[in-house]
This record gives structure tokens, sequence and C-alpha cells, in this order.
């Protein structure tokens, strides 16, 4: 089980840009809000590593980005059957712009992430399932809204001893509203949509290297409710749909230890002093007639997606002493998804450390991870408390 908090610090200087092209939304007007987001979404140790995950992708968590990560053991792990969950909360305050838009649209910073889930293995089958709950504060013309997504994932994945390599396909369901900020308020407007994604990871026995890859189809909402929208001007130019767009992402991860990477040691830990880099390519599709999240909320259209965007993410894990300490460290390229809105380059770091052992239900490790994620307008610090593996 992973559990992580983020807390945000100071905001790094701008850097000059040409500035985002707003035009006001017409009545009547047809449009879709693009729900894409250009930071790494995943545990402690992925977010530490620059979001490059394609390669070593296992168990619960692992099914955020790759959907053939519930049938990926963990190399100490060689019964008939087993389970994995994981939870993380991320918060975020006092980044300017969030998303990347050019728009300081949070007048307090409030954006957080909750992702939790479960995978059961049994033999060469698993399956999983996951969900991501993502809400943000944007600045409305008449009061303060908060815009919140869901996205459920179903996978189903099998190994395939012959091949050295896990396949998984899952269905994406995804729910994105937007209420007034006040407490107990009741949503303005919801909509809703599906799609599908399918992964594979090759782990060649006995080798210190992995390969993986996943295709996930764009998601596009058009089940609109609107029937409780009153008393906010934007309940008078509201959007069709909400899309996320297709992407593709594949990556290598290396592994330098004192024996093999790719081999079952059973056990319950494997303490090794060991170096793993880690690299990722991802490449996300156009969003037809779509626009971004904080252009929205003061009735404004700022065009997001208008052409495939690319970004190279990479990172390195080194277990300085066995079964007691870890630092990690990455970068990740954030691409220009608005018009007129450059890209940004984000340095990541982690340090985890083992803070006890005890029995439950088995033989457990506690451990404490510092997470840091910083970029023009974004900077956030996490602190994470869960077990060690």
């Amino acid at each position: 089980m992973k559990i992580g908090v983020v807390f945000a610090v100071m905001a790094m200087p701008a850097i000059a840009a040409a500035g985002p092209t707003l035009e006001p939304i017409q009545p009547g007007q047809h449009y879709a809000i693009d729900l894409y987001s250009g930071v790494p979404l995943g545990n402690s140790a992925v977010i530490a590593t620059g979001g490059a995950s394609q390669a070593d992708a296992i168990g619960s968590s692992g099914t955020l980005v790759n959907a053939s990560a519930p049938a990926v053991r963990q190399t100490t792990d060689t019964d008939r059957w087993n389970w994995d969950y994981h939870i993380d909360y991320l918060f975020g305050s006092l980044s300017s712009d969030y998303a990347n838009s050019g728009i300081s649209n949070l007048p307090d910073g409030h954006a957080q992430t909750i992702t939790f889930g479960g995978a059961l293995r049994v033999r060469d089958w698993a399956g999983a399932i996951t969900a991501s709950y993502h809400t943000i504060g944007i600045a409305s013309s008449t009061s303060a809204l908060e815009a919140q997504s869901w996205l459920v994932k179903l996978a189903l994945a099998k190994w395939f001893p012959s091949l050295d390599m896990s396949i998984g396909a899952a269905i994406d369901t995804g729910i994105f509203d937007v209420v007034p900020a006040a407490p107990g308020a009741a949503q303005l407007f919801s909509i809703q949509g599906a799609g599908l994604e399918a992964g594979a990871q090759w782990i060649p026995r006995r080798q210190s290297f992995r390969i993986g890859a996943s295709l996930v189809a764009p998601i596009s909402g058009t089940n609109v409710t609107i029937d409780q929208c009153t008393g906010a001007a934007i309940c008078g130019v509201l959007p069709d749909k909400v899309v996320t767009p297709a992407q593709f992402s594949a990556g290598v991860a290396y592994r330098w230890g004192e024996t093999a990477w790719n081999q079952q040691v059973g056990g319950t830990f494997r303490d090794e002093v060991a170096v793993t880099a880690l690299a990722d390519i991802v490449i996300t599709g156009r969003s037809a007639d779509a626009y971004g999240l904080d252009a929205f909320g003061i009735e404004q259209l700022e065009r997001s997606g208008r052409h495939n965007s690319f970004s190279v993410r990479g990172g390195v894990e080194y277990e300085w002493v066995p079964g007691r300490f870890r630092v990690r460290g990455g970068s990740y390229w954030e691409p220009n998804r608005f018009e007129g809105v450059g890209g940004r380059i984000h340095g990541t770091f982690g340090i985890e450390g083992r803070v006890l052992e005890f029995q439950a239900w088995g033989r457990r490790r506690g451990r404490i991870t510092l997470t840091g994620d910083v970029a023009r307008d974004y900077r956030n610090l996490g602190l994470s408390i869960g077990f060690w593996h």
C-alpha cells in the first residue's frame, strides 16, 4: 500500500511566452473540454523518476499507466496467487499554472488527485480495478467553481511464459462534473464517456532489461446532464462533450545489480545494491474542437490539442543501502498543448527510507518517501508513508 500527501512550495519564475489566445464563448456554440494532463500519474516512485514507467509497471498502481501490469509479478512473488492494492493522495497548492495553460486561474491553487485500486492474480491470469479522482478549483466571472473528474479502469491481463510477456486490455470510464466551490453544493452539469486501452511488457527471463508499451483510445463523453445548472454564468455556454485524446507510450528499463533482474528469487524482499534506469516516449493525439478547462471557467475558449504532442520522460533509481535507503531522480518534458503557451521542463526527485519491520499477514517493512516535481509555475513536494517493496 502507498499513501502519499503532496504539498506545494514556492513557484518558479515564469518564462516569457507569447501568452494564451482567448476568445469569448458564444451562446449555443458547440465545443468540447480537453481533459488532457501533461504531468505523470502514479505512485511516488513513478513521479520521482520523471514519470517513466511503461517498462516497469507492476500490480495495482502500475495499471494506471499500462493495462498489462496486473499480470507482472514482483521478482519475490513465487506464489500460485497474489493480490495487491494502492492508495495515493496528492494535494497541490500555490502552483500558479497547474495545467500549463498560461492562465493564472487558481486563486488558492486548489488541486488534488486521489488514486486507488486493487489487483488479483491467479497463476498467469490477473485483473485489476483502479480509480483516479482529480479536482481543481477554477475562477469564474461570477463565483468560484470546482471541476471534478473520475477515471475508472477495469483491466484484464495474462502472462505468457513462452513469450516472457504480459498482455492486457482495459475499459476506461470517465465522468466530468462542475460544481460550485461551496461545500455540499449540487453539480451544475455532468458528462460521461468510455474508451478502451491495451498494453504489453516484454520481460525476457534472466536478463536485466524490460520493454513496455501502451495504447489508449480517446474518450469522448457526450452524455450531458444539465438539469441543475442555474445561477452561474457558464450555464448558458456549456460544452457539448469532454474528450481525452488518444495516447501511445513506449519505454525501456535496465537494472544493474548483483544478480540478473528478470528472475524469481523468492523470499519477501530482494535486498541488493542496484541502479535502475527508465525512459519513456509519450505521443498524444489531437483533440478535435477542444478547449482548455481554465479558460472555460471565465467563459473563454483557449484552443487545446490542435496538434499532436510529444513528451520524453526519464529517471534513475538507486538502492544505495540494500533494504534501507533509495534515491531517485528524473526529468520530463511537458509539451505545449495550448496555442501561444510554450512547453516546460520538469525536474523530479525522491528519497525513500525504511523505518521499521513488523509482522502483519507476513513480514512487512514500513517506509517514508519524499518526492518532488518542479517546473515553471509548478512546484510540488510530496511526503509518502507506506510499505517497502
